[in-house]
C-alpha cells in the first residue's frame, strides 16, 4: 500500500491561497508568451530521463540563473520534474526574497496537479510542497504550465540544463531522491520475465513448442486472448504439435 504523508499547516487547503496554479492553453502561449510572465521573478524548470540517467534543470529569466542537477539512474521523470520545482523554490528561499511575485513555469501537468492535491503519496512532492509553503509566507507564488518543446525560450533552456544533469555523474549514493513507486514493481516484472525466459530456454522436451515459441510476449498474448476458443485451440495445437495432425494422433494411438 502506498504511504500518505502529512503536510505542514498552510501547505494545502485554506493555506494555499497565496499560491495559484494556472494551465494556459497552447494557443495562449503561442499568441503572446511574454504576456503570461510579464512581471515579477520568472523561472522555468524541467526534468529529463535518458539512457545515461535522470536530471533536473532550473533556468531563471529574472534573475538570470542556470542550475543543473544529476539525479542518478533510478529517479523517474515525475520525480525529476518535482525536484526541479523544489530546487527552484530553494534557490528563491536562499536569496531571501520578500514581497515578490514569483512565477515558476513547468511543462509537467502531473507535477502541478500533485503539488495542488490534498493527498500526497510521494516524499519529493511533500518536500516541495512544504518549501512552497515557506516561500509563500512572504511572497506571492504562481505555478504556471508551459507547453513543452514549443519554442518557449525559458522552457527550452531548462530542458537543456535538465539533459545536462542527466548526463552528469551523481555525487553520492543511489538513489538520489528515493525510489519511485513504479521502480520495485518494474524490477519484479523484469526479473519474472527473465526467469521465465531462462526456464523456457533450458526446458527439457517440448522441442516443437520451444522452436516456434521464443518466449513470453505481451503482444502475442494480447492477440491470442482476443480470439475465440476454437481458434486458440487450433493455434495451440500447431505450435505445440499436439493438434489433430496425423503424427500426433498416431503417437497417442488414435490414427494408424
Amino acid at each position: 500500500m502506498r504511504a500518505s504523508y502529512r503536510v505542514k499547516r498552510g501547505a494545502c487547503g485554506q493555506g494555499s491561497r497565496w499560491r495559484t496554479l494556472e494551465i494556459p492553453s497552447r494557443e495562449v502561449w503561442n499568441q503572446d508568451p511574454d504576456a503570461l510572465v510579464s512581471h515579477g521573478l520568472v523561472w522555468f524548470t524541467d526534468g529529463s530521463k535518458t539512457l545515461e540517467g535522470t536530471g533536473a534543470g532550473v533556468r531563471g529569466v529574472r534573475p538570470r540563473v542556470e542550475l543543473s542537477f544529476p539525479l542518478g539512474k533510478h529517479a523517474s521523470v515525475f520525480q525529476a520534474e518535482v525536484f526541479a520545482i523544489s530546487a527552484c523554490v530553494s534557490e528563491n528561499l536562499k536569496r531571501g526574497y520578500s514581497n515578490q511575485h514569483i512565477q515558476i513555469c513547468t511543462d509537467s501537468q502531473a507535477a502541478l496537479h500533485a503539488l495542488k492535491s490534498p493527498r500526497i503519496t510521494s516524499q519529493v512532492v511533500l518536500e516541495c510542497t512544504n518549501s512552497l509553503a515557506a516561500l509563500g509566507q512572504k511572497n506571492k507564488v504562481r505555478l504556471v504550465w508551459v507547453p513543452g518543446h514549443s519554442g518557449v525560450a525559458g522552457n527550452e533552456e531548462a530542458d537543456v540544463l535538465a539533459r545536462k544533469g542527466s548526463s552528469d555523474t551523481l555525487t553520492g549514493p543511489e538513489p538520489a531522491i528515493g525510489l519511485p513507486y513504479s521502480y520495485p514493481l518494474g524490477s519484479i516484472d523484469n526479473w519474472t520475465r527473465e526467469k521465465c525466459q531462462e526456464d523456457w530456454s533450458r526446458g527439457i522436451g517440448l522441442r516443437q513448442a520451444r522452436l516456434l515459441i521464443k518466449g513470453p510476449g505481451a503482444a502475442a498474448t494480447r492477440s491470442l486472448v482476443n480470439l475465440n476458443r476454437a481458434s486458440i485451440s487450433i493455434i495451440t495445437g500447431l505450435l505445440t504439435g499436439h493438434g489433430r495432425l496425423n503424427k500426433h494422433l498416431s503417437t497417442i494411438g488414435l490414427s494408424p
